[in-house]
């Protein structure tokens, strides 16, 4: 994999004039009183029972990782003239999912570090820093984040080093057409000194972004969907989005639409929930949505597909690359996919989610020793023995508002795996008369934690 991405993005926003969505009432009177009533108490009935019958969506978590015990970043390598590749790998042992994104077909996920001027190993740490490391997360409690910076070598408004979380995915596996995404970010304390609207081209830096890919059986694209952040010449930070067909293709750049919100307030210097959603289609059903801490910042709809309906083959999921100065730094953890809105159409899960999952019920736990024989001698017939025991874990499923997205299972108190079935292996040791005491606990994607299962014990 060494593919030179240099993205190219357009710092100009046009001027849009407001449009007014006119209703049309009808002047003629054609209910009777008598239905006119019924109505009224339909409408009654629909209202009471909408607030007393709890909603349940079809969504399905995909993907979750808080970037825990089991997770790595590897160290840069495929170095090419103008940048690198750094993996993450493991399963996260917080989550149980595993890294790549095998639920996108990734075949990467991971930075990409694109640089500006030539580099090598040794000189790519001037430019561009990635760790994993604990910080205290948005809850007051410790957390794994992904940190990078990007420091800025070229004059202000160039713009050219950057270093995107990407989910690359293949061309030829299919498109992702429905795609919900969140995660908890923070932008750095000098974030609107480091943007500069005096200066054209200097005051933005991208957020989130997605391009398709596959034209001529090759990774360019004919579309992206970018979110930026802007500094205005009144010295304030607002949120744009645009759709464009700017996704490495040999095409003339076309922008399809771009929409600005300045009432969302940009976050700075705070943890701060983003969620994206996009339906791609090349007609009026088309959307694209984004939200900031609960607050819609785009909600785009229309055709969001380029000339030749390529799919998405490239996930920015955060991307610290900016026009500014100094650099740019990039603060990243508990990332979500699912396959539609987890919480409603259209519905931020911000604080949406406060009820835990019931509770995991009947387990039940099965001993099974295991004997091994090996050779102790070559030739001569010898053999060893040497028995262990694995303990088989069973349970029935809880159930959640929103969805299940896990089990913690706990031995004798201690939480040793997660599980995202209604099953678990666990592996002793050979035999010490030892009691064992299983018990298990359902958790959501909010955090919300069952009560504990009943206790299902083993002697070993």
């Amino acid at each position: 994999m060494s593919i030179n991405n240099h993205v190219l993005h357009t710092v100009s926003l046009p001027i849009f004039s407001s449009k007014l969505l006119q209703i049309k009432e009808s002047g003629t009177n054609c209910i009777t009183r008598a239905n006119a009533d019924m109505i009224i108490i339909m409408l009654l009935l629909l209202t009471i029972i909408s607030f007393t019958t709890p909603a349940v969506y079809a969504a399905n978590l995909l993907f979750r990782s808080n970037l825990g015990s089991g997770i790595s970043l590897g160290s840069p390598y495929n170095f090419s003239t103008y940048g690198a590749w750094q993996a993450i790998n493991g399963t996260d042992k917080e989550t149980g999912y595993t890294w790549p994104v095998s639920a996108l077909g990734s075949d990467f996920s991971g930075v990409q570090l694109i640089t500006v001027d030539p580099i090598t190993s040794s000189t790519i740490g001037n430019y561009i820093t990635n760790e994993i490391r604990s910080v205290t997360g948005p809850d007051g409690r410790p957390v794994n984040e992904l940190f990078q910076q990007v420091k800025i070598k070229s004059p202000v408004g160039a713009g050219g080093t950057q270093a995107p979380l990407v989910i690359n995915r293949p061309w030829n596996i299919g498109d992702v057409d429905n795609l919900y995404i969140s995660y908890q970010f923070k932008y750095q304390a000098d974030f609107e000194t480091q943007l500069d609207s005096t200066v054209p081209g200097g005051n933005w830096r991208t957020h989130f972004e997605f391009k398709t890919g596959g034209y001529n059986n090759s990774w360019p694209g004919d579309y992206r969907i970018t979110i930026y952040v802007y500094k205005g010449s009144d010295g304030k930070l607002y949120w744009a989005t645009k759709g464009d067909n700017v996704a490495n293709g040999p095409f003339t750049p076309t922008d399809y639409w771009i929409e600005t919100n300045h009432a969302v307030p940009v976050p700075v210097d705070k943890w701060s929930k983003f969620e994206v959603y996009w339906h791609r289609s090349g007609g009026s059903d088309g959307r694209y949505w984004a939200a900031i801490d609960g607050q819609v910042i785009v909600d785009h709809h229309g055709p969001n597909m380029g000339d030749y309906n390529l799919p998405i083959t490239r996930i920015f999921v955060s991307n610290p690359y900016s026009g500014g100065n100094v650099s740019v730094d990039n603060h990243m953890t508990g990332l979500e996919i699912w396959n539609d809105f987890p919480c409603g159409a259209g519905v931020s899960c911000f604080d949406a989610d406060s009820i835990a999952p019931t509770v995991p019920a009947s387990l039940l736990a099965a001993l099974k020793t295991i004997t091994t024989t090996t050779n102790t001698s070559k030739g001569k017939g010898k053999t060893k023995s040497s028995s262990s025991a694995q303990v088989t874990l069973s349970w029935n499923a809880s159930s959640d508002n929103v969805a299940v997205a896990g089990y913690n299972i706990y031995r004798n108190g201690t939480k040793i795996a997660v599980s995202t079935s209604t099953g678990y292996t666990d592996s002793l040791g050979v035999a010490t008369g030892s009691v064992y005491s299983y018990t298990v606990k359902a958790f959501d994607a909010a955090g919300n934690i069952s009560t504990a299962s009943n206790v299902a014990s083993i002697v070993n």
